[in-house]
């Protein structure tokens, strides 16, 4: 008796729920580690970019919020205008946790300083 062994490539569907997976399991580390508690964590993996997912994390006006998590993953934090028609001041930061890429952001009330600061 001979067993054939072989190997089909993962289906685009396997793909993709591998990325959601990956990204639940970034968004879960985020949320046990961050010193503030985020108002949203969203997962993203679709179907045209399966194995590009991404997580991102949304502070409601916390500068500190953005601040203390950028920290905790080894992040720098920027603060620009939200855009030309909207002075408010956007903080953000973009790190990458397990592979997956994580934004980290908040808008806040104010005008934001016409050069973009950047701090810790």
């Amino acid at each position: 008796m001979s067993t054939q062994i072989t190997d089909t490539p993962p289906t685009a569907e396997d793909v993709q729920r591998r990325g959601h997976m990956a990204a639940l399991a970034v968004a879960e580390q985020i949320v046990t580690l961050s010193p503030i508690v985020p108002n949203d964590v969203t997962v993203t993996c679709h179907p045209f970019a399966p194995d590009a997912p991404r997580v991102d994390v949304y502070f409601h006006h916390s500068r500190e919020g953005v601040e203390a998590l950028a920290e905790a993953l080894g992040g720098t934090v920027s603060t620009r205008p939200h855009r030309n028609e909207d002075p408010r001041p956007h903080v953000s930061a973009s790190v990458v946790v397990s592979s997956v890429p994580v934004r980290v952001w908040s808008l806040l009330d104010g005008v934001a300083a016409q050069d973009a600061a950047v701090s810790a």
